[in-house]
This record gives C-alpha cells, sequence and structure tokens, in this order.
C-alpha cells in the first residue's frame, strides 16, 4: 500500500512506523513534515493538512498514540464501536499503571489494568463493549442513564454482562456512578414495562385490577403479583426488557409462577417484545381469560 492510499484509509492520520511500512524513509518523513504537509498533532503521529479535520481523524491520532498498550476508553469508545453516540468527546484513553507519555493537547489519559478486556473495532484499539457502555453512561452525565437503558432495550449489552464487568473493574474511576446506573437501570426495565401495560388496560376499558398486589397462598406463603385481577384469581407478570439477562430474577420470577398456578391462579407472562410489537394481541387475550375466569 502506498503511503497516499494508507493516509486515504485512516482520516488523513498516518503514524511514523506507518509511513516507514509503506516505504518512507526517515529523511523523507522529515521533510514531508519540515514543508508543513504534515502536522504533528501526538508524539510520532501526523495528520495530513490537505485532509478535512474530523472527529474521526481526532480519535485515530489518539489511538494511534495508544498503540500498542492502550485503548479508547469512554465516550470515544462508544463512539467508535457505533452506540449512538454523536460525538466523541471528552476524548479519553487508557494506559497501563506506570505507564508515562507526553499527553498530546486535548486528550484525557487515565491508568487502568484493562485485564483483557481490550478489543479491537475496525483498526482501532477500544475496551470491551461491556465496559465501554459502563464508562460512557458515566461520562455522559445527564444522558447517561438513557443510554445505558437504550444498549439494555436494543439488547447491545445485557445487565448480566454489565455487572459481571462492574465487578471486575471495581475502583476505577467512575465505579460508584456506574453502579447507580446499573440499580436505576434494573429498577426502570421493571416499572418501565409495568407502565405501559397498565396504560395498555386502561385504553382498552379494562378495570379491577391491582398493581403490585400482595397475596397469601394457600401454603402460607407470600408473593407479590405484579398486576392482578384478584376476583378472578387472573396475575400478568410483566417481564421488563432486561428480564431474561437476569439469571436471578429469571429463577426467582419462574417459582413464584409455580407458585399461583399450584394455588388455583391463572399466569400470563407479558414479554417487552409483546408490549411493543404485540399491544392489540396481549389485550384480546387477556379479554379472553377474564371471560373463561368469569364462567367458572
Amino acid at each position: 500500500m502506498t503511503v497516499e492510499q494508507f493516509i486515504a484509509s485512516r482520516d488523513g492520520v498516518i503514524s511514523r512506523s506507518q509511513a516507514k511500512d509503506c516505504g518512507m524513509s526517515d529523511d523523507q518523513i522529515a521533510r514531508t513534515i519540515a514543508s508543513g504537509e504534515w502536522i504533528r498533532r501526538a508524539p510520532g503521529v501526523y495528520f495530513v493538512r490537505a485532509w478535512p479535520w474530523t472527529a474521526a481523524a481526532r480519535v485515530r491520532i489518539a489511538a494511534e498514540w495508544i498503540r500498542p498498550v492502550g485503548a479508547l476508553v469512554g465516550v470515544s469508545a462508544a463512539w467508535w464501536l457505533g452506540l449512538g453516540v454523536v460525538n466523541p468527546h471528552p476524548n479519553v484513553v487508557a494506559l497501563p499503571p506506570g505507564c508515562s507519555r507526553s499527553r498530546p493537547a486535548g486528550l484525557s489519559v487515565v491508568h487502568r489494568d484493562l485485564r483483557g478486556d481490550r478489543v479491537q473495532h475496525r483498526g482501532l484499539r477500544v475496551t470491551s463493549r461491556a465496559l465501554t457502555v459502563l464508562d460512557a453512561a458515566v461520562a455522559l452525565g445527564n444522558e447517561g442513564q438513557a443510554f445505558l437503558d437504550r444498549m439494555l432495550q436494543q439488547k447491545v449489552v445485557s445487565l448480566d454482562e454489565l455487572r459481571t464487568m462492574q465487578s471486575r473493574h471495581l475502583g476505577r474511576r467512575g465505579s460508584r456512578a456506574a453502579h447507580d446506573l446499573l440499580v436505576q437501570a434494573s429498577d426502570r426495565a421493571a416499572s418501565g414495562a409495568e407502565r405501559i401495560m397498565i396504560a395498555l388496560l386502561r385504553d382498552a376499558g379494562i378495570t379491577v385490577w391491582a398493581v403490585n398486589l400482595a397475596v397469601t397462598l394457600a401454603d402460607g406463603r407470600g408473593v407479590i403479583i405484579d398486576i392482578a385481577f384478584a376476583d378472578a384469581k387472573f396475575a400478568l407478570e410483566v417481564d421488563g426488557w432486561a428480564f431474561h439477562s437476569d439469571p436471578s430474577r429469571f429463577i426467582e420470577r419462574r417459582a413464584r409462577t409455580r407458585a399461583l398456578v399450584a394455588d388455583g391462579w391463572v399466569v400470563a407472562e407479558v414479554t417487552w417484545e409483546d408490549l411493543e410489537k404485540r399491544p392489540a394481541k396481549v389485550i384480546a387475550e387477556i379479554r379472553r381469560t377474564l371471560a373463561h375466569r368469569a364462567t367458572r
């Protein structure tokens, strides 16, 4: 590959070692820099003046500067991974503890042992998807919770993956904030689905139900039903978008369903996908079940 071809494939960014791999000598590189054709943006990393100065170029410069030991982190990693982040700012990279380099302007550096949570994507090293989502959610501030929710809804990551990653990197900068975001995400997953179900019931004119109804079963066990039609002994168990990624919640829900059925309840499980794609079918099935229970 010629130098020109390489630069065209790298948003106008090239490092000294890459230029030499393309056949340039040290003298040729020095003359190109001296002429002003290449601008030094980081130690050993250059930007071609003729190219537009883009977000991709800024991220590439950061990623080239940290080779071979570092990784893009947080918002810049999320942007490079295509996770819906509009702007890769702040541009943050991670270097191993004890690795000291002269930091270029406009770049933030954290020192972190990534413990293998470093992947290559489109030629650049970034943190793994789950760690990227956690760090980006913290860095996005007020927009972080919505970003985290969106990543879970779109199944980019699961709650289980995020919790595992959080445990593996406890103590890093932003760790406490990431923990709080995960707690809120879990709560929002369940309550958000229930709110949609309640709105569907009200719009359909279906009444005489209770939310989070506490019921004592014949064996003395107490359970809480998401949405209950007590007179009909009909329970709606509403699974939020994070439900199936949480093994403990999955097991607990199954045990509760078995206990309710053994006590004479009919249990209908409604998923997030049902609420999004088949709301009319959900309401029709609820009407049929209520009509059938009324004829007992």
